[in-house]
């Protein structure tokens, strides 16, 4: 059964595995909302709908003529992800710090880790990096062309849409063919940047409108404020392990050549017309010295090593809109 690691860090017994993914789940904004599959392999086959089998009416005594629908084979893998940390034995001598050093060092490696898989859930490219997994921008990219929807005309600037009521409309518009077009408007989540996730209400004031069975508010499990879009959460997908690049940035080329667009995407986590994590183990944390030292120098180390990465299903479980203008430069 498929979980995301919020529904984990309710059930999880073991108090250091339910650290682990507590921290990952409160920087790794993702982890809200997408299930992980067990897979017992390296590489595991994703199978997609492509032509459907026909049906007919039939008239008395008349029988049906058997056929079968095609799909297509997708090879997923997963990817070795974690990293390692060092602790010098001191730490486990001295309690008169502020701030436990062990403590923080996991959960800076933690958030290094929530930023990573972030970023490579959007910008994932093995052309790039063949040692992670590919991302949404990538596969929609090999989509059909109905998955990639413009603010704005492919040949024309970047839509502002507070410059004019008539281009707020053109922005609510847009954004409900990206709902209508992720899997007939069955989706999970937006994911946008900051800008964009609090710049939906903006543009709803501008136009003076309560944005009616479009807009709304939820909770994530630690009781954040998220508002949502035909109740899907709007994901600020945040920044690289830097903390201040934007893993979607507002510098992205937009249809007259300049570089003052940003990107929003609309996607459904299922096996079906969709997208989910797939995982090899269960994330945690381990020590391979079992306690000891190692012998080059007197450190204890911890261990994480989770082998993951990301399952498409169909082709029509995930949109991405583009050639919007970034939010700080809206009038």
């Amino acid at each position: 059964m498929a979980l995301t690691l919020a529904h984990l860090n309710k059930v999880e017994k073991d108090p250091k595995r339910a650290y682990i993914i507590k921290n990952l789940l409160y920087e790794g904004k993702l982890f809200e909302y997408l299930p992980f599959e067990s897979v017992n392999a390296l590489r595991s086959v994703a199978v997609r709908w492509q032509t459907l089998p026909s049906v007919a009416f039939r008239k008395l005594n008349a029988g049906y003529t058997p056929n079968e629908g095609d799909v297509e084979q997708v090879w997923e893998s997963v990817y070795g992800f974690g990293g390692e940390i060092k602790f010098d034995r001191v730490f486990d001598m001295v309690g008169n710090t502020i701030v436990d050093m062990k403590r923080m060092q996991t959960d800076m490696k933690l958030a290094a880790m929530a930023f990573k898989f972030n970023e490579y859930f959007i910008n994932g490219d093995h052309a790039t990096d063949v040692d992670g997994f590919e991302g949404l921008k990538k596969r929609i990219a090999g989509m059909p062309s109905s998955q990639k929807i413009g603010f704005a005309g492919s040949a024309a600037s970047v839509l502002d849409p507070t410059a004019s009521a008539a281009n707020g409309a053109t922005f609510f518009n847009t954004l409900e063919d990206m709902h209508s077009y992720s899997n007939g408007g069955d989706h999970n989540v937006f994911i946008g940047n900051r800008g964009f996730k609090w710049g939906v209400g903006r543009v709803a004031r501008y136009l003076n409108i309560s944005g009616g069975n479009v807009l709304d508010v939820t909770k994530d499990s630690f009781d954040r404020d998220i508002p949502t879009l035909w109740g899907s959460p709007i994901v600020d997908i945040g920044t690289t392990k830097d903390q201040s690049t934007k893993i979607i940035t507002d510098t992205e080329t937009a249809g007259d050549g300049g570089t003052d667009a940003t990107s929003v995407y609309c996607v459904s986590f299922n096996d079906r017309q969709g997208l989910m994590g797939i995982q090899l183990n269960d994330l945690k944390a381990y020590d391979p010295l079992n306690g000891g030292e190692q012998e080059s120098t007197p450190t204890k180390l911890l261990r994480i090593d989770w082998w993951v990465g990301l399952a498409g299903f169909g082709s029509y479980g995930a949109t991405r809109g583009w050639n919007l203008e970034a939010p700080g430069s809206w009038t």
